[in-house]
């Protein structure tokens, strides 16, 4: 399990790394707290990891000096938090002096867990189960008692600042670095119950009792899991979430376009030549959707002469069975006019000339849709989307055919006649 978890979440943080190094040339305290949180975070996962320390171990050629390396990261790591958490709330000019202390703490921390990692006696190889099987000597017993309890410290502290700068006031109008705040306090609190799982096991196995040591050995896999589960949105909100909006807004526009393209591949063939991309623009959602609206209001306004009023009659007609709303009539008049149109523009035939002098069946005049101006794009889109997911489902096989034109002056004489 440690040889799956510990570097798959070391991965997955190299790859943050990595992405945020670039951002160092700016000389931003914030930046270089940021990387060196996501570095040391790594490397307590790396480090931990059976396999690495078994590897660090024969590299160096110093015994269990992994076990060392691990703690000397997760001290670094519990200081960076701090130092960042500063530097998220306060000035540079007055975090330094504070990010001088916490440094200073962490260093004397290291240097005291590493002279008593000299001072002991480990031979023999542990990857698994060093702080047990070592944890009755008196110096690793007291270097990991030194790291627990200043991790343990520094993240209750971490926790109590983030969760009280959450609530002030000045973030009122930062809603998502308030999200971030009260994640990287639960950060902090990750730390502090992985610090005190391990700190228990270690003082009840030097009284003889082990039933703690499941708890001990499990916690830093859970902490691993629950730190990356947790931190990575704590970073990310406060950057992303200003823009989520924005990126909510250009998944939905290429949703959209994704619908008009059906309709959009059908009415092309009306007038081909005024399909546009601007040259590297391909992938611009806005100007995409806006041609794609221009070109299909054009191709509207090629076939607007050979809209069928016989099919607006059939379509009336069945949206009064189904009980459609005027604006479900709308677009399926709309829908349907465009089929209807399409085919006879594809066939060679003109629906005005056909319906000249004509009336629908049912004797009502034929109505137009209010011209939009195009103004409003979204408007404009959920309009046209609306009509090419009814296009897809249009009849209009079934319109009653009109009268001949003979048949219908015929009907006029009849109609005009003088009774004899």
């Amino acid at each position: 399990m440690r040889n799956f978890v510990f570097p798959l979440c070391g991965i997955l943080l190299v790859a943050v790394l990595a992405y945020k190094a670039r951002y160092l040339r700016r000389s931003s305290a914030v930046m270089w707290a940021l990387c060196g949180t996501i570095f040391f975070f790594a490397g307590a996962m790396w480090s931990a990891s059976p396999a690495s320390c078994r590897w660090l171990n024969r590299t160096i050629g110093v015994s269990n000096v992994a076990e060392l390396i691990a703690a000397s990261c997760l001290a670094a790591l519990a200081a960076s938090f701090l130092v960042l958490a500063l530097h998220w709330r306060y000035p540079a000019r007055v975090a330094r002096p504070k990010t001088v202390q916490v440094i200073v703490i962490y260093l004397l921390v290291i240097a005291t867990i590493s002279v008593l990692f000299a001072l002991s006696d480990v031979p023999q190889e542990r990857p698994v189960d060093f702080i047990y099987h070592y944890g009755r000597q008196p110096t690793v017993g007291a270097s990991y008692c030194v790291l627990y309890v200043s991790t343990l410290a520094g993240s209750l502290v971490l926790s109590r600042w983030c969760f009280a700068w959450a609530r002030h006031d000045d973030y009122e109008s930062f809603p998502h670095l308030r999200r971030g705040l009260w994640l990287y306090g639960w950060s902090g609190m990750v730390l502090v119950l992985y610090s005190l799982s391990r700190l228990a096991a270690l003082v009840a196995d030097w009284f003889g009792v082990q039933a703690l040591r499941p708890m001990g050995t499990v916690a830093p896999v859970i902490a691993a899991v629950a730190g990356c589960v947790v931190l990575a949105p704590a970073l990310l909100i406060p950057i992303w979430g200003p823009r989520w909006p924005a990126l909510r807004r250009t998944l939905r526009l290429w949703n959209g376009f994704r619908t008009l393209r059906p309709l959009h591949r059908a009415l092309r063939e009306v007038s081909p030549g005024i399909v546009f991309v601007a040259s590297g623009r391909r992938f611009d959602v806005q100007h995409r959707i806006r041609r794609a609206l221009i070109e299909l209001s054009d191709w509207r306004w090629t076939l607007a002469p050979s809209f069928d009023p016989f099919v607006e009659t059939a379509v009336r007609a069945r949206a009064e069975k189904a009980g459609l709303t005027d604006g479900q009539l709308a677009v399926a008049l709309e829908a349907a006019r465009l089929k209807a149109a399409l085919r006879a523009w594809q066939s060679g035939e003109d629906a005005s000339t056909e319906h000249d002098g004509l009336v629908p069946a049912d004797g009502s005049p034929e109505e137009r849709l209010e011209e939009r101006d195009g103004n409003d794009l979204d408007g404009e889109l959920a309009w046209w989307c609306q009509v090419a997911r009814a296009f897809k489902n249009a009849e209009v096989d079934d319109v009653p055919q009109p009268p001949s034109r003979q048949d219908h002056a015929d009907r006029h004489k009849t109609r005009t006649e003088p009774a004899v």
